[in-house]
Order: C-alpha cells, then structure tokens, then sequence
C-alpha cells in the first residue's frame, strides 16, 4: 500500500507539473492507458492520480467520456485573489519584522534569477519561491499552505499570460521595492506596496 501511495503521489507530481507548464493544455483529454504504458505500472494508481487532480481543480471528467484538463475560470481568479488580498497583509506583518540579511541576501538572488530567465515556466516557479520566503518567516503554516495552491495555479495563468507575447519579460520592480522597504524598517509601506502589486497582477490576468 505504501509503494503504491509513492507511485500514486509521483504519477500526480508529473500531472501537475504537465498542467502548470502547459504541456497538458485545456480540454485535453488524458488517458489512463497512455500514462499508465509511460510508466510502465497499472491503471489503478493512475486513476487515483487523476482523481486527486479532479480534487484540486486540475482536471474534470464528463460520464462515458473521459478525464480533461480543467481551464481556469475568471470566477476562480477572482475568488482566490480575493483571499490571496485578504491574507497576505496578515502574514506579511508577522514575517516582515523577522526577515534578517540572509532574508534579504535569498531575494535578491530570487529577483536576478526572474531577470536572467527566458523561460516563463522557471519565472513562475522562481516567484513561487520569492513568496515562500517572504512568507515563511510569519510561522502560520496554514496560510501559507494556502498559498502554495494559489501559486500553483498561479503559474498556470501566468504561463497562459505570457505564451502568445513575444519576448514578454516579467517585471519585478515591485519586488525590488518591497524588499528596499523592508530593509528600511517600512513594513506598513512595503505591506502596501505588495497589495497594490497583487491588485494590478489580478487586473491584468482578467483583461488578458
């Protein structure tokens, strides 16, 4: 059972990834034989796997059709943004005050590898990372579990964003400032300036 649970976790890893890099794009249909001959094991951990990407909102499935790749609706970029608005101001005035130099020295290192990058699919997971570690140090785990599955989903629309742009780059003047803020002791700013960033990521993703 237990071997089974790794192959049933890894089979979704690889299902996520696919979606969030736009390798599996929507209304796709996946099939379980497919995957299951990729990595050479039964259906039934496949199947499993698809049920736990149905959960999470990667994927639908239509009776006596088949399991499809779930397109992100504008209602859920509305609703997660509005809760993403919601708590980031909380977590941020119980992380800030405890950032340090390495805090700082992580995220300018974060920041040049956003800059460097040509692949939007490492920028995204590059500002998945810049939010962990601003987020992390306020030690509410829980909000920022809830995070993470904003930003997984996140990446997905940026990917999405940006495929069509031709040389898109994304700017990260935003995050420059708030970790300038911050290092000034301007936390009440720098909490500011992130909600306004957060505001103006939604707005450009629903007018896209």
């Amino acid at each position: 059972m237990k071997g089974n649970s790794k192959t049933v976790n890894k089979i979704a890893k690889y299902l996520r990834q696919e979606v969030t890099n736009n390798s599996l794009r929507p209304g796709m249909h996946l099939s379980e034989s497919t995957i299951a001959k990729k990595f050479k094991i039964s259906r039934v951990p496949v199947r499993e796997a698809f049920r736990i990407l149905q959960s999470e909102g990667y994927f639908y499935v239509i009776p006596n059709k088949g399991c499809f790749v779930r397109k992100i609706s504008l209602e859920f970029v509305r609703e997660t943004s509005t809760v993403y608005r919601l708590l980031a101001p909380v977590v941020l005035e119980k992380a800030i005050p405890k950032y340090n130099e390495r805090t700082y020295l992580r995220a300018e290192a974060i920041i040049c590898k956003i800059e460097k990058s040509k692949d939007i699919n490492h920028v995204g997971y590059f500002l998945w990372d810049f939010a962990r570690l601003i987020y992390s140090p306020s030690n509410m785990k829980y909000m920022v579990s809830i995070f993470d599955e904003i930003y997984q989903h996140s990446i997905r629309l940026l990917n999405e964003f940006f495929r069509d742009k031709e040389n898109a780059t994304f700017k990260v003047t935003a995050h420059r400032e708030f970790i300038t803020l911050c290092r000034q002791k301007r936390g009440d700013e720098a909490i500011a300036l992130w909600s306004e960033f957060i505001d103006n990521m939604t707005n450009l993703i629903l007018k896209k």
